[in-house]
């Protein structure tokens, strides 16, 4: 976002509203959800009902699954009465508070959304009659509570997985099938390459994040992927 032109593409996007945007916090990587039943094939995703908003529940009923969005409050209570048959809310840094490993016994890791960007929005006129030194003020602040939050989720999820093993031991964390993997990989990229013959805009940024991820997952294997398998 700030370094490789991440940022930039992202007024670019808010300038016609007379908004101007900055990265407002990350909860890092989203498990993939709570499971009423196993997930072994893509055909176990047909009729599914599934609390999953946004592109990735697009992705998912293109498998035949129903994708449905309920407020956060009565989630619990949907997958407990079967009115839904799996849901994906966060991570181990909020699930566990929401009490989800007391009725789903699968909990499969993500594939959807490796991380999840919150933004703060900003009124440009607004924005334009403060002085200097009072934007920057706000832009330190806006900074420096997003940095917070991508560090204490980090920690909440580490502290609260490790927690949830004792409180809910015969919950069975899981990693969907490869053959499962690609299948979602293949709708995901169809339906991205079908959006952006029509969007000039949505093409510049894919084009952009496909750049800097090739370069940046080079890094990581050989720095933090290497470090991890060396070290297990």
């Amino acid at each position: 976002m700030y370094y490789g032109g991440g940022l930039e593409l992202m007024q670019k996007v808010y300038k016609p509203h007379n908004i101007i945007p900055f990265p407002g916090g990350n909860t890092g990587m989203q498990m993939g959800g709570w499971f009423k039943k196993e997930i072994n094939t893509v055909d176990d995703f047909k009729g599914l009902k599934m609390r999953i908003p946004g592109f990735a529940g697009e992705v998912i009923a293109e498998t035949g699954a129903v994708p449905t969005t309920i407020p956060g409050g009565e989630l619990y209570t949907a997958l407990d009465r079967g009115t839904i048959d799996a849901l994906e809310w966060v991570g181990p840094s909020m699930d566990i508070t929401m009490g989800f490993h007391k009725i789903a016994p699968y909990y499969y890791t993500g594939w959807h959304e490796p991380g999840a960007e919150l933004h703060y929005f900003v009124n440009d006129k607004a924005y334009d009659k403060l002085p200097a030194d009072l934007q920057q003020i706000l832009k330190t602040a806006m900074r420096v509570s997003a940095d917070d939050m991508s560090v204490r989720t980090q920690y909440m999820s580490a502290e609260f997985l490790d927690k949830m093993k004792s409180e809910a031991p015969n919950v069975q964390i899981k990693t969907m099938p490869p053959a499962v993997l690609d299948e979602l990989k293949k709708i995901n990229n169809r339906l991205v390459g079908e959006m952006v013959k029509d969007n000039p805009l949505m093409k510049e940024i894919i084009d952009s994040q496909n750049a800097y991820q090739k370069k940046a997952r080079a890094w990581s294997k050989m720095s933090d992927y290497q470090y991890i398998q060396d070290n297990q």
